[in-house]
């Protein structure tokens, strides 16, 4: 069973790269349904959030990811789709589950430690689940991060501090607030309720809009704030000096004409929706300032080292799970696949122990046979732990030992899906992901 994972993250791709290829979190299910019908692949996972677009993929044989992905996504209607193979990174084997563990643990994300991408694995593999998507490798993959996401968090401190996108986006506005400082926030998912607890803890007066009135009320209530529909969105943004946005919508919330004019007093704007909540436009209104997550990015790398001492330890406990789940997938691929070999080495050991008992005294031929059985099962057993699952060398190579022999194979020959390239012939992924 070959092991991939394909997908862009804010690594490769700025924000304004990643946007035509993000998939809504409600999409995810519908979309697990659609990749695995092009792709005619056994197992699939898609994971979508504010940073990054994977496709984890579990088969019986290699496939060309790259071009899957871009039929995907032509079938979507995403124009020029194999744009996606500029940006993208795949990782095969080992190397998938190692950057899985490292996603989960928060130590691929924009904030090193970050928790909120926890919780957003958990929904895409559930919504995978719902669909059909995930199989007993995908499954296994999948609980492995968990348990080392979980590891990570309980027995090191690399999530001391701010450890997620709308707490840094919190942190960054409030470092410097306004004078009687009002904020709305839009949209009634978690990241609104991240935003809104760190208002709550300065006491900060909150309004929380959304279309869907009744989630607005029940978000609210948690945080002593004020709930309103979106249709009064024009009339609040003039009573307040600082804006939240995070909804899931595909279309601009926020343009230039209902901000309107600031005459009356400043306003600062996070935008931490991918598609973008707010016209870029809106950032040129004077007495107005606005930040995107290109923004957060830039001011969390200047903060990142203050938990970078917590990596070794972290990395270590990924190792650990990478190579459980890689013995239970060595160990299933050969009681499966290589089952011919092992019976072909029994016989083997059995005509040789033959052709060599007349020459021995039958007092030694007990000894003769226990030695060959003790020495074929030692031989089954360094067979299964060298097995590579994937189905090839890597250059005579243990896979599970060798993280660089499996973050890229045969990418010039398997992405370059002809005429996907829109007039770029190189046929080259970009290496990224996993630091």
């Amino acid at each position: 069973m070959v092991l991939t994972v394909f997908g862009i993250s804010h690594r490769t791709a700025t924000l304004t790269e990643r946007e035509p290829f993000q998939i809504a979190r409600r999409e995810l299910g519908e979309a697990v349904l659609q990749y695995r019908r092009i792709a005619g692949v056994d197992e699939t996972v898609i994971l979508a959030t504010c940073n990054r677009i994977e496709f984890y993929r579990a088969h019986s044989q290699k496939g060309d990811h790259g071009r899957e992905v871009v039929a995907f996504y032509r079938g979507r209607g995403v124009e020029r789709p194999g744009r996606i193979l500029d940006f993208a990174y795949r990782h095969v084997g080992a190397g998938a589950a190692r950057h899985l563990f490292r996603v989960a643990s928060g130590m691929d994300s924009l904030i090193l430690g970050e928790e909120q991408v926890r919780g957003q694995l958990k929904d895409a593999y559930s919504s995978a689940c719902a669909f059909g998507g995930p199989g007993k490798v995908l499954h296994k993959l999948f609980h492995h991060a968990f348990r080392v996401s979980k590891q990570i968090k309980t027995e090191t401190v690399l999530g001391g501090g701010i450890r997620s996108i709308p707490g840094a986006a919190a942190e960054l506005l409030l470092a410097d607030p306004p004078d009687d400082p009002r904020a709305l926030v839009i949209g009634a998912d978690e990241t609104a309720a991240v935003v809104l607890e760190a208002l709550a803890r300065r006491s900060i007066p909150s309004v929380v809009g959304n279309r869907t009135l009744y989630a607005a009320e029940k978000l609210a209530e948690d945080y002593g704030a004020k709930a309103v529909s979106l249709e009064r969105l024009g009339e609040l943004i003039s009573e307040v000096n600082l804006i939240f946005s995070a909804t899931g919508s595909k279309e601009t919330v926020l343009t230039p004409e209902l901000v309107g004019s600031r005459d009356s007093h400043s306003l600062v704007i996070a935008d931490l929706a991918i598609p973008r909540d707010v016209d870029p436009a809106v950032g040129e209104i004077e007495g107005v300032k606005l930040i995107d997550l290109q923004d957060l990015k830039h001011h969390l790398l200047r903060t990142e080292q203050q938990r970078s001492d917590e990596l070794p330890r972290a990395q270590d406990l990924i190792e650990r799970q990478v190579d459980g789940f890689l013995e239970w997938l060595h160990s299933r691929s050969f009681t499966g696949g290589v089952e011919a070999v092992k019976q072909e080495m029994h016989q083997a050991a059995s005509e040789e122990l033959n052709r060599f008992l007349p020459g021995f005294h039958k007092s030694e031929s007990k000894a003769l046979e226990a030695f060959s059985h003790s020495l074929l099962k030692r031989f089954l057993k360094i067979a299964r732990r060298h097995f590579d699952p994937d189905g090839a060398s890597h250059n005579g190579q243990v896979l599970r030992m060798d993280p660089a022999a499996i973050d890229e194979l045969e990418l010039g020959n398997s992405d370059a899906a002809d005429g996907e390239r829109d007039g770029d012939e190189s046929g080259r992924c970009k290496r990224g992901g996993s630091a």
